[in-house]
């Protein structure tokens, strides 16, 4: 069974619920199409929705901590879409070394495209989404969120077949 875990921030937490969703067979994931390749042989061991940086640090045991936020937002981190790639990394791989999964997956977008990291037990992938959004100003977020999530699903199966051979 591979194991996954994920720390998420724009996405919140809905591409880990998703792939758990698959994985345990809930009945309205049944038609989902990657059913056939997750069911059975995926599971997912920690799904977290983590906005802050004190969360981050704490929860994935970071041993330096994250940059300065470029933005002033709330209480949740915002960055530029450079620095949102390095952090989505920094979150990947804590997440990799404090549970020791298969497959960790962080994601975090303040204004740009956002960051994506997916780090497999052979890879490590670093992407954005599809979509300009700014956090700040409300601009686009729901259609990052999503592309994110699509994307994110989207890579995730493609590393399965590939890596896993699935």
């Amino acid at each position: 069974m591979i194991t996954v875990a994920t720390a998420e921030c724009f996405t919140l937490g809905k591409i880990g619920t998703t792939i758990h969703k698959i994985a345990s067979g809930y009945e309205e994931c049944k038609n989902h199409k990657y059913y056939n390749i997750i069911n059975g042989n995926v599971k997912i061991i920690s799904s977290s929705f983590i906005p802050s940086i004190e969360g981050a640090e704490k929860l994935l045991n970071l041993k330096h901590p994250l940059p300065k936020c470029d933005y002033e937002y709330n209480y949740s981190k915002a960055y530029t879409e450079k620095n949102d790639l390095k952090v989505a990394y920094v979150l990947a791989k804590g997440l990799k070394n404090t549970l020791n999964c298969n497959i960790a997956i962080a994601t975090t977008a303040g204004v740009g495209r956002g960051g994506i990291c997916i780090i497999s037990d052979k890879n490590e992938y670093l992407f954005t989404t599809d979509i300009e959004g700014d956090l700040i100003s409300k601009k686009n977020i729901i259609q990052r969120q999503k592309n994110g999530i699509d994307k994110t699903i989207n890579k995730f199966v493609e590393i399965l077949k590939k890596e896993y051979f699935l």
